[in-house]
């Protein structure tokens, strides 16, 4: 007999993870009992959700816990946001059949281009293993995207609930600190900006940065170097994950966020999540000029844009605006004016609760 509404099963991910924060916050709030099978600490687990640690490891841990999880579950509805949980849940509902939802957050094939381990053999799997999450996506009851354009397109039940800016985790709107500060939120690696972010801090001595997130195991010893041996790592503070809304806590007297992602095929047509989160904090942004982000800048004259060819080209222009802000507080009064007037558009957009109602839905035919 099963003893919650939904199990959430993801064990390649942490506890502190945003959307996932969002999504348990959506069931606790729509009355589901929840459960969750994840990597990271307890205490970040949301009231009303029973936490089930999972190892984390090496990719084929990863796989393996995927694999076990759907059978030690014990919720009505499944539910995954990790390519290869879709793939589990779909095997093991060939045997067990349980209605399940999968959450796919991002475009798993144009993701792999952005991995700097993407190469030869390991990128073939990874194609491969792309290809079949998606086949599995596709066939659960009610398949979650987080944009129009990502894939599958086809699916049983598709449901389009995009990143927006979550009020329940985000600070009250704030006055700027006396002394200038940046701030970072999300996936730390190369392509996500990280050399031009710290680049940056050497040319902009003003200036200091809170990073926000999990640092890639692919540039780690790059960063440990970088902390030995810039004149700026004192001023450059690394938090390592947090929950949601720990992570935002430091947007309260944040002059600007930034979001220097490369310029890979998946971020030439994604929506960076920060974006919309700084805005709703009501602190400028600077990005670089990608598509999406740069309509957003323009359209609202809430920050800058710089180019995403070189990290010493992007880092040199980043640094350029912030040194002009620090030096010409009226300039930044005004930009920082320009994003506070953007603050209520930006935290009325949230619609997590479809995923709760979708899932609600699915534990009454399950019952």
């Amino acid at each position: 007999m099963a003893k919650y509404d939904v199990s959430i099963l993801a064990t390649g991910r942490d506890v502190s993870n945003a959307r996932l924060q969002r999504v348990m916050a959506s069931c606790v709030s729509a009355g589901l009992k929840v459960e969750l099978f994840s990597t990271g600490n307890k205490c970040d687990t949301p009231a009303g959700v029973d936490f089930h640690t999972v190892a984390k490891g090496s990719l084929a841990m990863r796989v393996t816990n995927a694999l076990i999880t759907p059978w030690r579950a014990r919720g009505r509805v499944l539910f995954t946001p990790d390519p290869e949980g879709a793939i589990a849940i779909w095997l093991s509902c060939i045997i067990y059949r349980r209605p399940w939802v999968a959450d796919v957050r991002e475009d798993y094939r144009l993701l792999i281009e952005d991995r700097a381990w993407a190469k030869g053999l390991q990128k073939l799997v990874a194609i491969l293993l792309a290809k079949l999450a998606l086949f599995s996506s596709a066939r659960a009851d009610v398949t979650v995207v987080v944009d129009d354009w990502v894939r599958p397109l086809q699916a049983k039940k598709r449901l389009v609930v995009r990143n927006a800016p979550d009020t329940r985790f985000l600070p009250e709107i704030s006055d700027p600190d006396l002394s200038p500060r940046a701030l970072y939120v999300g996936d730390v690696r190369g392509s996500r900006g990280l050399w031009s972010m710290l680049r940056t801090m050497e040319l902009a001595p003003d200036w200091q940065l809170d990073v926000v997130g999990t640092i890639s195991k692919e540039d780690i010893s790059q960063v440990l170097s970088w902390k030995e041996k810039s004149p700026a790592a004192l001023r450059v503070k690394f938090h390592g994950a947090l929950n949601p809304q720990e992570s935002w806590k430091l947007a309260s007297g944040a002059w600007v966020g930034l979001s220097l992602l490369e310029n890979t095929p998946a971020f030439r047509r994604a929506w960076p999540t920060k974006i919309g989160e700084y805005l709703a904090c009501g602190i400028p942004v600077i990005t670089t000029d990608l598509p999406r982000p740069k309509e957003v800048i323009i359209e609202t004259r809430a920050g800058g844009t710089v180019d995403f060819d070189t990290n010493e080209l992007t880092a040199g222009q980043t640094a350029g605006i912030l040194n002009s802000w620090a030096e010409n507080p009226d300039k930044y009064a005004a930009v920082r004016g320009r994003a506070r007037d953007q603050v209520e558009k930006w935290r009325s957009g949230a619609s997590y609760d479809l995923i709760a109602q979708a899932i609600a839905g699915l534990t009454e035919v399950k019952r």
